[in-house]
């Protein structure tokens, strides 16, 4: 233990007793209040004797209680008879009159009881037989408002191709015959159409025809100007919309056959 912590311990010591001393003073010198009011008296007995509150019981017995004496009934008078009327001579009941004409009563059916009815009557349906009447008279609407789908015919496919045909034509007519014979070349072409008329894709050579030895030199020239006179002249107008694509087929698949004018 240094310096400081001696110091330290010495002046709490002396604080703790200087508190204590205090503590002590002022416990010694503290005044209790005085009790203020008059002297209760108090007084001692020798002897104290109990009371009982409870009551007292009788010893001496009950007297007995006395019945009322009954004498014998008396008897009831004898009730008189009624008075019997006399009887009345005998008369002959009158017959009804028997109609001669009337017929003989025949068998009535037995009706069913009403609970017999009332349960045949629940356990059949509840709706009449006529209750779907007219349902199927009034043509529906969406029947009648949806048209019949389009169909790709012959006559339709042959007025397409002339069309087609027709917007072809200014395009071949500038183009030059390449040499004897070419002419004579049919180029057969798969096109592949949007709805605008454009082409999907480029024209496809699908086979050639009118083809010898004289002009077989020109055949592929043929095929280019074939291809560049469709190129040149789309998109194609004029055609109709409702047989773009039919499930018989439609002009966006389409095969044209090309020959030089």
């Amino acid at each position: 233990m240094d310096r400081a912590e001696t110091t330290g311990l010495g002046v709490a010591l002396v604080a703790h007793g200087a508190l204590f001393a205090a503590l002590s003073l002022g416990i010694g010198a503290a005044n209790l209040p005085r009790i203020t009011g008059d002297p209760i008296e108090v007084s001692f007995a020798d002897e104290t004797g109990l009371v009982s509150s409870a009551p007292v019981i009788s010893s001496e017995a009950p007297a007995p209680s006395l019945a009322p004496e009954l004498g014998a009934p008396e008897e009831a008078a004898p009730a008189s008879a009624p008075a019997v009327a006399p009887p009345l001579p005998d008369r002959p009941s009158p017959q009804p009159a028997q109609k001669a004409s009337q017929p003989a009563a025949q068998p009535q059916p037995k009706q069913k009881s009403s609970a017999a009815g009332t349960r045949t009557k629940t356990s059949g349906s509840r709706f009449g037989d006529d209750f779907m009447k007219g349902l199927n008279d009034v043509p529906s609407a969406s029947r009648s408002q949806v048209a019949p789908a389009a169909t790709m015919s012959a006559e339709a496919l042959a007025s397409i191709k002339a069309v087609i045909e027709r917007q072809i034509q200014p395009c071949a007519d500038r183009q030059r015959d390449p040499g004897p014979g070419a002419n004579q070349i049919r180029v057969t072409l798969n096109l592949r159409l949007n709805r605008d008329g454009s082409l999907a894709q480029k024209p496809v050579v699908v086979r050639t025809a009118g083809v010898d030895a004289e002009n077989g030199r020109y055949e592929a020239r043929v095929r280019d100007l074939a291809i560049a006179a469709y190129v040149g002249c789309s998109p194609l107008r004029e055609l109709p919309e409702d047989l773009y694509r039919t499930p018989k087929g439609g002009w966006s698949n389409l095969n044209m056959t090309y020959r030089l004018p």
